[in-house]
């Protein structure tokens, strides 16, 4: 399933067209971007630090996947259906923080959830020894806003591969 990827650090756009199973990066989208990832650039180096320079391994650690998160048909499908714009935050003296927008329409300037994670919690997800539904309901992941966006984003990242 093909699909483009939306990526604005310090306000400099970038889009990641995904196309038979292959990335690249390109200066436009091939089609209507499915989700756009918001950033200043002091939280993108911190991101690739903790996440490597992959937008799918970020992605990957949020569902508990201990490697990178695949696009695949259903979730490509479920992702579209989200339209919202959703904060996380990595809490710690040198965490980051980034707005991730699901959908084509333009960026919103206010998330409508934020959900917020200590780094060790984010950490042990993302090498897969903490379940994010675990630390959802042990309320290791915080929520303000819109909670009827968990089941939507829940359906869309943690469908099967």
């Amino acid at each position: 399933m093909d699909a483009t990827l939306r990526v604005v650090v310090d306000g400099t756009l970038y889009h990641l067209n995904i196309a038979g199973g292959q990335m690249s990066a390109a200066k436009t989208p091939a089609q209507p971007p499915v989700l756009t990832l918001v950033l200043d650039q002091t939280d993108y180096a911190r991101l690739v630090r903790e996440a490597g320079d992959s937008a799918m391994g970020f992605l990957g650690g949020l569902t508990g996947l201990a490697g990178e998160m695949k696009l695949t048909k259903s979730r490509i499908e479920n992702l579209r259906g989200v339209k919202s714009a959703l904060r996380f935050e990595v809490t710690a003296k040198d965490g980051f923080a980034l707005t991730t927008h699901f959908g084509s329409d333009p960026i919103s300037e206010h998330p409508d959830t934020t959900l917020s994670v200590d780094s060790d919690i984010y950490a042990e997800m993302r090498s897969g020894r903490f379940d994010p539904q675990q630390a959802f309901m042990s309320g290791k992941i915080r929520v303000a806003g819109n909670m009827q966006l968990a089941m939507p984003l829940a359906l869309a990242t943690l469908s099967p591969d």
